[in-house]
């Protein structure tokens, strides 16, 4: 893959591409400061949530016959049903390989968005930790560079709202965002730390490609050794809710009084209390920035799926990410008691992006 546009994902295939999958868990994506999820110390795009109360959140498919629903856990209702009480989270993290316990409780009045404060999305822990991509080269001047990425310590992990488990993931949200903002989540060997970066994907940079950096994904560039032993950690990000944000809001101009009240009907509007940048998600907390709709030659960007996933027990991830909100920190006790099995995924060649 160079430069080439992907191609768009298919909504259908948002909850279908799970069907069969035994490792699936709800992933972390992003934590609120002074959250319970916080507390909790769980680490953006590392941890992922499997277990609840003794119970896996994901039913096993045991015996199901075509047309059954899985016997998954409604985790929203579990959330509703024990506000105020304390929970014990199953977490599995790809980096160490490992679980723990957590102890968390989910609140309406810790002074932030959602139950947990965390962004959440269903995703397939099974090689996740081998569905990297690695940063190899920067090119100097480029938007790589500008964005303070570090050749072969630095590891592309997705954005607010997808991960990228896959070089075409990463070539698509390049191409809807050229010459737009977009925010990516990084992990580093070096820090042990996942960090949020900004980035400007641009062809105008005086070099090749909208990035300026070669990637490698696959088995070879997976976690080192060196860093396994730990679960890392993870920056939070505190964000508010607020009204739908204009042109103007976006360029940090002022607007008049009817702009700012005009509320958002199908999405909801998060300001960035950090960078300051105005983002939006719908009911999924999708919280990419919108593509621009005036865009040529780009491929559409990703869509929520509008139809219903294949069991019951899946729609339970929209539900889930409706309760929650976004970016995090660390570590608990280890949980022996639970053992995932899955198989290495096959050695991909090196991505060029330059």
């Amino acid at each position: 893959m160079g430069n080439e546009a992907s191609q768009p994902h298919d909504p259908e295939d948002e909850f279908t591409q799970f069907d069969g999958i035994e490792t699936l868990g709800y992933r972390v994506l992003g934590v609120q400061p002074n959250s319970p999820a916080a507390d909790a110390r769980l680490v953006s795009f590392l941890d992922f949530l499997v277990g609840c109360n003794g119970t896996m959140l994901m039913g096993s498919g045991e015996g199901l016959e075509d047309g059954d629903e899985y016997d998954d856990v409604d985790f929203p209702k579990v959330l509703r049903e024990n506000e105020g009480k304390e929970l014990e989270l199953l977490v599995h993290n790809i980096k160490s390989n490992s679980q723990r316990l957590v102890k968390i409780t989910p609140s309406s009045t810790w002074g932030g968005a959602g139950l947990l404060g965390v962004t959440i999305r269903l995703d397939n822990y099974g090689g996740a930790d081998e569905r990297l991509i690695r940063v190899l080269s920067v090119e100097h001047n480029s938007p790589a560079a500008i964005a303070g990425l570090t050749p072969l310590t630095d590891y592309l992990l997705g954005t607010t709202s997808a991960s990228f488990d896959s070089d075409d993931m990463l070539a698509e949200v390049l191409w809807v965002h050229v010459d737009r903002i977009v925010e990516i989540y990084v992990y580093s060997t070096e820090t042990n730390m996942v960090r949020v970066v900004t980035l400007m994907p641009t062809n105008s940079w005086g070099g090749r490609g909208l990035l300026g950096a070669e990637v490698g994904t696959g088995y070879l560039h997976g976690f080192p050794k060196a860093v396994r032993g730990t679960d890392g950690k993870s920056v939070e990000r505190k964000v508010r809710l607020g009204v739908r944000p204009t042109e103007a809001i976006a360029e940090g101009e002022q607007t008049d009084d009817q702009a700012k009240s005009e509320i958002l009907e199908n999405e909801t509007a998060i300001t960035d209390e950090i960078s300051g940048k105005t983002m939006c998600f719908a009911e999924q907390m999708e919280m990419e920035p919108e593509p621009m709709q005036t865009q040529q030659q780009q491929p559409p960007a990703q869509q929520n799926p509008g139809g219903e996933p294949t069991s019951e027990g899946r729609k339970y991830a929209n539900e889930a990410d409706a309760l929650f909100s976004q970016p995090p920190p660390e570590n608990g006790a280890t949980y022996t008691g639970y053992s995932p099995q899955y198989a290495p995924q096959p050695v991909d060649e090196n991505v060029d992006l330059r």
